[in-house]
């Protein structure tokens, strides 16, 4: 599942990771295409991320695809995602392979996980659960293997993307969509629903309430 990461000035083997991981001829390569989106090129110029540059340039078309979810910051300006391929980092342990979404607003932070598998349509906006002018997001995470996947609900606080509720979506039921999934029920408080089994004559399918603090 996603874990805390660290930052630069708290694992001071950071640039020996970079130097393995974003090849600077690659960089430069990526830097001059006139096709990489801008906040691509400017996540590649900054120093606390890894960007995974020969993953990114051998999917290129992938890593292009942009997802507009709306105005999620009440800024009157449309926020978009594109996802990055990011070197993952925790004090326990590291990952070749992780990913980011970053926004078009460079205000908003960036949404880290630890797997590749990350795509852009695995984000969508729910409601602003708390009334404090910023719409919570719906978020799939996939271990990229395993029947049993997760759908969380995260809320950006204090330039922080935290998770506030989160259960099991399993892949033998996919339907009501992913979006259909996830309610406000009052200010603070919303639900989700989880359908899931054991066997085929076993079927769980309830909604479960989760409270915002």
């Amino acid at each position: 599942m996603d874990s805390e990461s660290i930052t630069k000035t708290e694992f001071p083997e950071f640039n020996s990771w970079r130097d393995h991981w974003e090849n600077p001829k690659q960089k430069t390569q990526l830097l001059s295409n006139s096709k990489i989106h801008e906040r691509i090129k400017e996540s590649l110029n900054d120093t606390t991320i890894v960007v995974l540059t020969s993953t990114l340039i051998e999917n290129l078309e992938r890593y292009s695809i942009i997802k507009s979810l709306g105005d999620i910051n009440k800024d009157g300006i449309n926020d978009s995602i594109i996802i990055i391929p990011e070197l993952f980092i925790t004090k326990e342990n590291s990952y070749e392979n992780g990913s980011s979404a970053i926004f078009t607003d460079k205000k908003i932070p960036r949404i880290r996980v630890d797997v590749p598998c990350l795509e852009t349509d695995y984000f969508f906006p729910v409601d602003d659960i708390n009334n404090d002018g910023n719409t919570e997001l719906g978020k799939y995470y996939t271990s990229c293997s395993s029947r049993f996947k997760s759908l969380e609900l995260i809320s950006l606080s204090q330039e922080k993307w935290k998770i506030k509720g989160r259960v099991t979506f399993d892949v033998f039921y996919e339907e009501p969509e992913k979006e259909q999934r996830i309610e406000k029920i009052e200010r603070n408080k919303f639900r989700m629903r989880e359908i899931t089994s054991e066997n085929t004559d076993n079927i769980i399918d309830t909604w479960k309430t989760f409270e915002m603090k």
